[in-house]
Order: C-alpha cells, then sequence, then structure tokens
C-alpha cells in the first residue's frame, strides 16, 4: 500500500498549476506586445526607392528610431526603399524617458548603439541629429540648472562632441552638428536657442571644429527651417555661414528641414533658387527632415492627397533640377504618420508622411518615384 500526503500532493498540484498558468500568460503577454509580430509590409512596386534616387545621383533616407525599427513592416521599408537611416532623438541630450548625457561626466549609449547595430547589421550607412540643440525640452535638467560660466559651457559642449564623435568615428556618414540657432535666435514661433542665449554664435564656430577634429571624415551639416525660400532665416543663416567659412570653420552643408506647410507650400523655382544661393557660398544643401503638414488645409481626404503628393514631388523636383552637386541628399522625418512629431504638439490630422497607419503607401509615395523615374 502506499502512502500519500494528499496536501502536500495538492499543494505541490496547485504550485505547478499556477506557475504553467503564469508562464503561458508572460509568453502570451509577449506575444501580444512584440512589435516584431507585426502584419507583413505592403508590397511596394520595384526598383525601390533608393534605387532610382541612386540613378540620379542623390541619397534618400528616412527617419529610424527603436521605437519604430521594432516594428517589421517599418523596419522592412526602411531597409528595402532607403539607401541611409536618420537618428533622431537618441542623439539629442535628453529623448523622452532616456538621457544621453544624465550628468555632466556620464553619458548612457545604450539606445544609440542599438540603432547603429541595426544599421550596421544592415549595411546602411547613418546620418546623426544633434550634437547641438538649443530645445530646452531636449536638454537635461542638471545643465539648466547648473549656472554655468561660458567657459564651463563650451568645455560641456567640447566634451560631447569629441565622446560622441570618438564613439562612432568611421561609422557616420554625416552629422547635423547644431540645429534651429537661427530660427531661434528670431525667436520664431516663440522658441529660443538655449545656448546661443548664452554663447552667441562663438559656440556654433567651436562645434563644428571640434566635430571636425573627432570625426575628420564625416560631413557636417548647419542644420534649419523656414531657409528654403527667401526669409530673414535665411538672410540670417546665410550670413552667419559666409563669415564663418571666411574664418575656416568646416561647414560641409547647409541642412533644409523643410517642414512644409501644406496650404503655403513655396514653388519649386523659389526653392531651387534660393539651394543655388548657399551653393554659392561653397556648401552643399541637404533636406534633412523633410514632411508636409495637411492640418490646415480644407479638402477632402483624396484631394488632400493629391495635393500633398504634389508638394512632395515639387520639392524634390527642386533639389533634383540643382543636381546633385548642390543638393546630394534627400531625408524624409519619418514613414507613418503616427510617428510624426506633429502629434507630439497636438497636431493629430497634420498626417505629413509617406505611408499611412496601417502602412499602406500614400500617392506622395508615389509622387517621389515618379519625380526619380523622370
Amino acid at each position: 500500500m502506499i502512502l500519500v500526503n494528499k496536501p502536500k500532493t495538492l499543494f505541490i498540484i496547485l504550485i505547478s498549476v499556477c506557475a504553467l498558468v503564469l508562464v503561458g500568460g508572460v509568453l502570451w503577454f509577449l506575444r501580444d506586445k512584440d512589435p516584431y509580430d507585426s502584419a507583413a509590409p505592403p508590397e511596394l512596386p520595384a526598383p525601390p526607392l533608393k534605387e532610382l534616387a541612386e540613378r540620379r545621383g542623390i541619397q534618400i533616407g528616412s527617419f529610424a528610431s527603436l521605437k519604430y525599427l521594432r516594428e517589421r513592416p517599418y523596419s522592412e521599408i526602411l531597409t528595402g526603399q532607403f539607401e541611409y537611416l536618420i537618428i533622431d532623438g537618441e542623439p539629442n541630450w535628453k529623448f523622452e524617458d532616456h538621457e544621453l548625457r544624465p550628468s555632466r561626466n556620464d553619458y548612457n549609449f545604450e539606445d544609440m548603439d542599438a540603432v547603429f547595430d541595426f544599421a550596421d547589421q544592415h549595411d546602411m550607412p547613418v546620418r546623426v541629429q544633434h550634437l547641438l540643440w538649443g530645445d530646452e525640452k531636449w536638454l537635461p535638467q542638471w545643465l539648466k540648472d547648473g549656472n554655468y560660466s561660458k567657459e564651463e559651457l563650451l568645455a560641456i559642449i567640447e566634451d560631447h562632441i569629441r565622446t560622441v564623435g570618438s564613439r562612432y568615428k568611421g561609422r557616420v556618414r554625416a552629422y547635423t552638428v547644431v540645429n534651429e540657432a537661427f530660427s531661434r535666435k528670431l525667436e520664431t514661433g516663440g522658441n529660443k536657442d538655449w545656448w546661443g542665449e548664452r554663447l552667441g554664435y562663438e559656440y556654433i564656430d567651436n562645434a563644428f571644429r571640434w566635430a571636425k577634429e573627432a570625426d575628420p571624415n564625416a560631413i557636417l551639416i548647419l542644420n534649419d527651417f523656414g531657409n528654403e525660400y527667401d526669409s530673414a532665416i535665411t538672410d540670417e543663416m546665410y550670413a552667419y555661414t559666409e563669415g564663418a567659412l571666411a574664418r575656416g570653420v568646416p561647414i560641409d552643408a547647409v541642412g533644409m528641414q523643410m517642414h512644409i506647410a501644406g496650404d503655403s507650400a513655396k514653388s519649386k523655382d523659389e526653392v531651387a533658387a534660393t539651394m543655388k544661393r548657399f551653393n554659392n557660398l561653397g556648401v552643399k544643401v541637404y533636406i534633412t527632415e523633410f514632411d508636409v503638414n495637411m492640418s490646415n488645409v480644407e479638402k477632402d481626404k483624396d484631394e488632400e492627397d493629391q495635393l500633398q503628393a504634389n508638394i512632395y514631388r515639387d520639392m524634390l523636383q527642386a533639389c533634383l533640377d540643382v543636381g546633385p552637386t548642390v543638393c546630394p541628399n534627400f531625408g524624409f522625418l519619418g514613414l507613418i504618420d503616427r510617428q510624426s512629431w506633429y502629434r507630439g504638439i497636438g497636431l493629430e490630422d497634420a498626417n505629413p508622411l509617406l505611408f499611412n497607419e496601417d502602412y499602406s503607401p500614400k500617392p506622395a509615395f508615389f509622387a517621389i518615384r515618379d519625380a526619380l523615374e523622370q
């Protein structure tokens, strides 16, 4: 006769059942939440955009961030259609809940390294933006509260640029070294340049020199918005660039963000003329963050999509018209509308990008193809 300790046996059975339920629940939760478990990307026509762009002598790229690289359709469209990726977010001193620079003497490269690893796995060049951006929202509290002297701030900048530059030396095609110094000096939209208020334009000169020393082969870009047409921002940026080049500051390219408003887009001829104006200084023009905000356009969906597509085509055509010796690079600030930065400022209906929420291509995508195929 075999004796069984019933309470002990029941306890073991209960624990085993609970463990199975817990493990099953965890596996189901992970399955449900795994962003790689997304639907397959849409079938897009051949050849891909990057091949068409290469035939025209330009390079096209798009935004890459860990949040979206984990979605299968996003990563497959990015790697299949675009020649290079733009790391935008992770390089900021502070980005959402992550700080690249958590203290004056510490760096956290975990997220940025992960995006570089993705780029390496897919043999894609990288453009990093931004090394310096004077938007207080993206600056850590220790910096803003530090009451640092001018000399200390310049030392903090130098350490940052040399540390980042040396870590990724040889892996970066281009850096946006300084962002929005001119539009913020002019307080466009009420914004200010935190760095410029404390250091003037001297910090820009130094930033480019330190970046060139840290990574001599990377292309160095001076970036802003509202500078693709005749404007006060354009004039301010032009005057600085002209003087800086005369001082030997190693600026390789001017970046035009090109966040275009659908109800007030400039003509391609005006944009092309502004590109040539900057190029006459001896710098190239990079389109760095292209999108078309449709929130102020009152049309039905089909008309809105076609207007947006026309703007995409015209702005790319401006770049193609001046040729790759002037405009060799065209970058989009994302692929799907729900990732757009406009959502962060409450413009849910901006819908500025090439793909809908479900990754279906918009007319803008085919307009880009049409322009490249001409």
